[in-house]
């Protein structure tokens, strides 16, 4: 039987979430597994020194934040939250999902990430980077860089740059595509562009990125992951590549992709 040093992780102002993690940590203890309960908010970094399993009881937006705050330690999501796409388990079968890991039935679904430098600041992307206007209902003009090669300029409300894990959510809301997780690239969405022809890029995963905004009267404005993290300015290159870190999920049954958008995402697909 593995021995595990766990921490488990749920969101703030939560009792079910917070519940949920106690009977699971409790589940753990009886097995002879160390257990640490953490809020999301109370944590900066957790790495391979501190657990060797996070188990995170929240959705996908949880799950999301938690990779920002842990180093490359396998993460276990146990579904409390509107969508779930990235948990592997329900609260109902935690449990045995545990017995699986604990006898080694598991393998770990690696996620690559992408790196964000502006300014000498690096920002670590789990689902997606967005540029926008700074002014609400403003568009941008911008230019798309590929290994310093133009790749297109143009106008519009945004730009979307999406990890392959990320295309399943924003990306494919502003008109992405659905990218099977086997691939490893990057995709570029324009957002309500004014050029009809403009549609999305696909771009091999060991390109480096660039987007230089134009002058303008306001700024842009730079979101990662849904949170704010600057202002940007026309001539400011912002540097989007491969991250040196990777996202690790811990699965025991095989990740049916195609599934889980029929279950998450509705969408009308044949069975």
């Amino acid at each position: 039987m593995m021995k595990l040093r766990t921490i488990i992780i749920h969101k703030q102002k939560s009792q079910e979430a917070e519940k949920i993690s106690r009977n699971i940590g409790n589940y753990l203890e009886l097995n002879n597994i160390s257990v640490k309960y953490v809020v999301l908010d109370d944590i900066d970094k957790i790495d391979k020194n501190d657990a060797d399993l996070v188990i995170v009881v929240g959705g996908d937006g949880t799950i999301i934040r938690t990779i920002h705050k842990v180093e490359e330690i396998p993460i276990l999501g146990i579904k409390y939250g509107a969508i779930g796409f990235l948990c592997e388990t329900t609260p109902e079968n935690a449990k045995n999902t545990i017995d699986k890991i604990l006898a080694g039935n598991y393998y770990l679904d690696k996620r690559t990430l992408l790196n964000v430098e502006y300014l000498g600041k690096n920002y670590t992307v789990v689902n997606e980077v967005l540029l926008t206007a700074s002014k609400i209902s403003k568009i941008i003009s911008f230019s798309i860089f590929k290994n310093e090669k133009l790749v297109y300029s143009g106008k519009a409300d945004g730009i979307i740059v999406s990890t392959v894990t990320g295309s399943t959510a924003y990306a494919f809301s502003a008109g992405g595509c659905i990218i099977d997780p086997e691939l490893d690239l990057i995709e570029v969405i324009m957002i309500c562009p004014l050029s009809i022809v403009a549609r999305p890029f696909l771009f091999p995963i060991s390109c480096k990125l660039k987007i230089l905004l134009q002058k303008n009267d306001y700024d842009g404005l730079l979101i990662v992951d849904g949170d704010e993290v600057c202002k940007v300015n026309y001539d400011e290159p912002i540097k989007i590549e491969k991250s040196n870190k990777s996202a690790l999920f811990i699965r025991t049954e095989p990740f049916d992709f195609y599934k889980r958008i029929k279950e998450k995402i509705a969408l009308s697909m044949e069975k």
